[in-house]
């Protein structure tokens, strides 16, 4: 009983400290989070070394959402919000599905800015296929396709295409700048500027959003994971 309570305020004292690691702050959601990674090696390797894209960063953008959907998915009923969205479109019902937590919003805007670039609509045409023309159909099928792990690895290729696209004038060689840029627009999404994403990536809102201060910042997760355990995986 002794040692558990020395524990505690150990973890407390480390706590007020800032000297406690993401690994140590978030625990099993850490782990399970470490454990998908590992698991889905081929299926990460598969994906985007056809698209000309590193293991490491890919699935460090992804990692901290990892850790929210071990931490929240069983407060994430969404089928009332899937009807809505079926029914009435993003302006009515949009959330975040699956373990990438993605939303159909942001599927939306990458199948739009796919239709105004020749070669990434010949890269990733797969995403703007539909067998119908039915709005109502389509984005059943949209939300069929999120709820599906190989078809969101494929929107996590299309994004990180479209978003090196987007800020190439400040990627570099730096794998560390790379990841601030692509980390903080996939947790911003698409149109915020290199300042924005940078203020974003300082800001410590991690992992309940915008409206509440937490101890980190999307990229801070990101970042920790990258440099301490993305390479051991792949």
């Amino acid at each position: 009983m002794l040692k558990a309570i020395l524990f505690i305020v150990f973890f407390l004292v480390q706590i007020c400290l800032g000297q406690i690691s993401p690994e140590q702050y978030f625990g099993d959601s850490y782990d399970d989070a470490i454990n998908f990674c590992t698991k889905n090696k081929k299926e990460f390797i598969a994906i985007f070394e056809r698209h000309g894209i590193a293991e490491q960063i890919s699935s460090a953008i992804v990692f901290p959402e990892l850790i929210r959907y071990n931490r929240f998915r069983d407060f994430a009923e969404t089928s009332a919000l899937e009807l809505l969205y079926i029914k009435h479109g993003k302006e009515v019902a949009d959330f975040s599905i699956g373990r990438f937590q993605m939303k159909p919003s942001f599927i939306e805007k990458m199948e739009t800015l796919l239709k105004n670039d020749y070669l990434m609509k010949t890269e990733f045409d797969r995403v703007n296929k539909y067998p119908t023309a039915d709005s109502l159909e389509i984005r059943k099928i949209r939300l069929d396709r999120l709820k599906n792990q190989e078809w969101q690895f494929l929107y996590l290729a299309c994004f990180i295409k479209l978003a090196e696209k987007a800020y190439l004038n400040y990627m570099d060689d730096n794998p560390e700048n790379q990841l601030l840029i692509l980390s903080s627009a996939y947790n911003r999404g698409f149109g915020a500027t290199y300042d924005e994403l940078k203020i974003l990536s300082e800001t410590k809102t991690f992992p309940y959003g915008n409206k509440h201060f937490g101890r980190y910042s999307y990229y801070d997760i990101a970042k920790f994971y990258y440099s301490n355990h993305s390479h051991k995986i792949f």
